[in-house]
């Protein structure tokens, strides 16, 4: 109990302390262009690179899932059906996060940005 109203005492002293201070950072947007378009080019490059294995791994991994439902299912394998059908849920969702990591991306960015 002790140490919880300590630790709100200093979470709001640091707010009310803040209040006053103005962001040094506010209507900055970060800019990769100042390092000139070769950079820019080769970074957006490696990233697509990175994200093209990273969704091929993920595709992999989801039809390795399914196809163990399939023997789980072929088998009668009760207890084996239902591992694999929750690794296949998470491999679903995470092969969508991957695939739509650029609108989740530009999403976080809107708002942050409040544009």
């Amino acid at each position: 109990m002790t140490s919880a109203t300590v630790g709100l005492l200093l979470m709001t002293a640091g707010l009310a302390s803040a209040q006053g201070a103005e962001n040094p950072l506010n209507g900055i947007k970060p800019d990769m262009s100042v390092f000139g378009g070769a950079f820019n080019e080769t970074w957006a490059r490696v990233a697509a690179g990175i994200w093209g294995v990273v969704l091929a791994g993920s595709a992999i991994n989801l039809m390795v899932a399914l196809y163990k439902i399939r023997k789980a299912r072929a088998g009668g394998y009760q207890s084996e059906l239902s591992e694999s059908m929750d690794a296949a849920k998470t491999a679903t969702i995470a092969f969508g996060a991957v695939a739509g990591a650029s609108i989740i991306i530009g999403a976080i960015l809107f708002i942050v940005n409040g544009s």
